[in-house]
């Protein structure tokens, strides 16, 4: 199978070779892509192809699930991207060159070279990093989110069943695993304070990445590439994006550093990049406590956490959700 994934990433290489022209400065591998699904890196004709298989995924699925759907969705979604003006200045998102079924569901992407923001942030708080290179990569990060949310086709309103759907299924997922131990009344109380909010309501509905954390974000000579985006959907709050990237900061400065408190400079530079305007500023920070709550909680379904950090990550979300609107 890989040499048969090889022999296309070949043949995808001749028939799209100006895909590779601001990519050729960067062949070799810096880091490779962090996914949900499995995936290969093949050197093919002097480009670099980063290749993901549907078919292999490395976490639970529903059983819904079709792997053809996600692959074709995905290609499709990277396909509007570029149409929109995403290959090319800062701010990128990865190019699709193909998509092949019969490779276990394989789409093909130009490989993006560099750290994740994620290694930057990890590196950073461990000394190995200077803090103004993860400052300037934070910048760049909420820099192409605004693109996103800004470019990207937009709706009237948020969907609102959707909003309160996505929040409510990482609750029930833990409260069916016996890791909410009694928070999910402080959360369903926090929840109908929020579900009388109408600001939540009236959002305009913008198109997201749907799923900004730092290992879906590549920082190269002063570009930032996005991949990952099979969950980019229209008709969602921009502080999807932004509640997740301010729930992972912190929440790799408690688990990295021991120290969440550490997050507060990161998370200000990240807010400030994405909204510089004062007034914009204090219509997210005003909302954004109920998408880091349901980030908190997200983050807290991932099955490897130690019993007493999974219940860490559980009290910060709850206690986003308790923040009064």
């Amino acid at each position: 199978m890989e040499a048969a994934a090889l022999r296309w990433a070949s043949e995808l290489a001749r028939q799209c070779p100006d895909a590779f022209i601001e990519a050729s400065d960067s062949l070799a591998p810096e880091e490779p892509s962090a996914s949900s699904h499995e995936s290969c890196i093949f050197g093919a004709d002097g480009t670099m192809i980063h290749v993901k298989f549907f078919k292999r995924t490395l976490g639970r699925t529903g059983a819904t699930y079709d792997p053809r759907r996600e692959m074709e969705a995905e290609y499709a979604m990277l396909k509007e991207y570029e149409k929109n003006g995403f290959s090319s200045g800062p701010y990128r998102i990865v190019k699709a060159l193909g998509v092949n079924e019969a490779l276990d569901c394989a789409l093909a992407t130009v490989y993006a070279g560099g750290p994740t923001l994620l290694s930057l942030i990890q590196d950073t708080l461990n000394g190995r990093v200077e803090e103004d290179r993860l400052m300037c990569a934070l910048d760049l990060t909420a820099g192409l989110l605004k693109k996103i949310h800004t470019v990207m086709p937009q709706e009237d309103r948020v969907d609102a069943p959707e909003m309160f759907y996505s929040y409510l299924k990482p609750m029930l997922y833990l409260e069916e695993q016996g890791a909410l131990d009694g928070f999910h009344r402080r959360i369903s109380r926090g929840l109908m304070r929020w579900h009388g909010f109408r600001p939540l309501f009236e959002q305009r509905g913008v198109t997201v990445h749907g799923d900004a954390n730092p290992s879906n974000f590549k920082i190269h000579k002063g570009v930032v590439y996005g991949f990952d985006v099979e969950r980019s959907r229209t008709g969602r709050s921009p502080l999807l994006d932004v509640g997740t990237m301010v729930a992972e900061l912190r929440h790799q400065c408690a688990y990295v550093a021991g120290d969440e408190d550490r997050a507060r400079p990161y998370i200000d530079r990240f807010i400030a990049a994405y909204a510089p305007d004062r007034d914009e500023r204090e219509k997210v920070m005003r909302m954004l406590p109920f998408y880091v709550s349901r980030a908190f909680l997200k983050i807290a379904m991932l099955g490897y956490w130690r019993p007493d950090y999974r219940m860490y990550l559980v009290e910060r979300g709850t206690r986003c959700i308790e923040v009064s609107p």
